[in-house]
């Protein structure tokens, strides 16, 4: 097995790649990252879906990559509040992901250290991924007052790039913080040209 946990139960994927597939409680998530991180484990993906269709809330899939193989587990969370431990201290690549699942489908991080929005960009109101989304008709009237984190003192530099790029790259915003070819920070936004939901508008 790739993952040794208690009570875990995994059922091995067919396909040229190792993988293994699971169900775990969201009380479980944190303590089997972390097993995984320490065994020199990394973080593949983090999503999230809506199953009320199927009378099931909510649900959190998470992919981990190890020497064996590739894990995705599954959390089922309620329909109502869904939440679910925090994994970016373990994983910092996680923190985008939770942040994206939250604006898409209003499924949150408990105690996670950055709850700003990172998709909407004030192009819609509610999550557009929830199955029982509606795109608003009214016109915009809120502010795209994004809260970037500004790096001071003396000799740093701002420079701001895009969301209109003259490559084929997604549209993007991109913040960087610098003194001289030294980078201290990198803020980007993503979500201009959002196509998840044929009832979202585009930003």
């Amino acid at each position: 097995m790739p993952i040794q946990y208690p009570h875990l139960h995994l059922e091995r994927m067919s396909g040229a790649i190792p993988a293994w597939r699971g169900k775990i409680a969201s009380t479980d998530l944190h303590a089997i990252c972390q097993n995984v991180s320490d065994g020199g484990g990394r973080l593949v993906a983090l999503w999230g879906s809506d199953e009320r269709a199927q009378d099931s809330g909510f649900a959190l899939h998470v992919v981990l990559v190890n020497e064996t193989g590739l894990v995705c587990l599954s959390v089922a969370l309620p329909a109502e509040q869904p939440s679910y431990p925090d994994i970016s201290q373990i994983f910092p690549a996680a923190d985008r992901m939770q942040r994206a699942v939250y604006d898409l489908l209003g499924i949150r991080a408990n105690d996670a250290r950055d709850h700003r929005k990172w998709l909407r960009h004030a192009a819609w109101h509610g999550f557009p991924l929830r199955k029982d989304f509606v795109r608003d008709p009214r016109p915009d009237v809120e502010p795209d007052d994004y809260p970037f984190v500004r790096v001071e003192g003396q000799g740093v530099h701002e420079i701001a790039v895009g969301p209109v790029h003259a490559g084929i790259i997604e549209p993007g915003h991109f913040r960087f913080s610098v003194v001289g070819e030294k980078v201290l920070r990198l803020e980007q936004r993503f979500g201009y040209a959002h196509k998840a939901s044929r009832n979202a508008s585009r930003a």
